[in-house]
């Protein structure tokens, strides 16, 4: 890894490991989804990179199936171990994780599927990252990205009726994603990505969900990942939020959304699949 490669913001705490856990059940859907619509299924050979707390390649792994395999790399040692150890209390054998980063990962057999999750954001030169990871896919083989449009709450409606305490949650979290170097649109620029990559035109698709009344999920993955956000936004002078008003927001955010009636947007992601030649 080269002096000039971003951090991961987040790092891999066991904060960060259990936000990943929740960020996993609520995009689960739209990644089964995507894995599906790319033709993932019995028998195939699947790499997921960034693979984090394992939610992607386990995923992964119950569509391919004994008969096929996943190997999920991350450079956080502690993902690693964390992935590990939920694939084998599912009882996925064939679902492996190894400790690599993207851009020296080279395998010596080819993979009929690359996945990835929340991953090109973070990386300096998207379409190399995905070019260099894309060598290690057989020809005709499929590549599937998913990546978070965070920049759309932003410019556009993200709450009806408004919540201002949403809007301060979106800012914060935003202004920490730009500030740690990470790019707010790449779900945007997933098409722009796979061109630069040297890849297919791909097909994308946006999706988000829409969340609201007392019982939603949401609510607890929006103040873990402010919580998880808190060193990174103190490391780059930004102070909306301490680990005292962080803590409860979720239930401030639920108790105001649902006194309202309302609904809030959830972080909106684009997936992107293309097939080689």
């Amino acid at each position: 890894m080269s002096e000039d490669t971003p951090h991961y913001l987040l790092d891999h705490t066991d904060r960060e490991l259990r936000r990943l856990d929740l960020q996993g059940e609520l995009y689960r859907d739209v990644t089964t989804r995507a894995l599906r619509d790319a033709g993932i299924g019995e028998g195939m050979r699947v790499l997921d990179v960034g693979s984090g707390s394992g939610d992607v390649s386990i995923t992964a792994g119950r569509l391919v199936g004994p008969k096929g395999s996943v190997l999920g790399i991350d450079r956080g040692a502690a993902a690693i171990r964390d992935a590990q150890a939920k694939a084998a209390a599912a009882g996925l054998e064939h679902v492996h994780f190894e400790q690599h980063e993207i851009d020296d990962f080279r395998s010596a057999s080819s993979f009929d599927a690359l996945v990835g999750r929340f991953i090109l954001m973070h990386q300096p030169d998207p379409g190399s990252a995905l070019r260099t990871a894309a060598r290690n896919v057989r020809p005709g083989g499929v590549i599937v990205m998913i990546e978070s449009h965070m920049e759309l709450l932003r410019t556009g409606g993200h709450s009806t009726p408004h919540s201002p305490l949403y809007e301060t949650i979106v800012d914060f979290k935003a202004r920490v994603v730009r500030a740690a170097g990470a790019d707010l649109e790449a779900g945007g620029r997933l098409r722009a990505t796979f061109q630069a990559a040297g890849l297919p035109e791909p097909t994308c698709r946006l999706e988000a969900h829409v969340e609201g009344g007392a019982d939603s999920r949401y609510y607890g993955y929006v103040e873990q990942s402010v919580l998880s956000m808190l060193a990174e936004a103190a490391r780059t002078g930004i102070d909306t939020f301490d680990e005292a008003s962080a803590t409860g927001i979720g239930d401030r955010l639920r108790d105001e959304v649902v006194a309202a009636d309302g609904s809030l947007i959830s972080w909106p992601v684009v997936y992107a699949i293309a097939r080689l030649p």
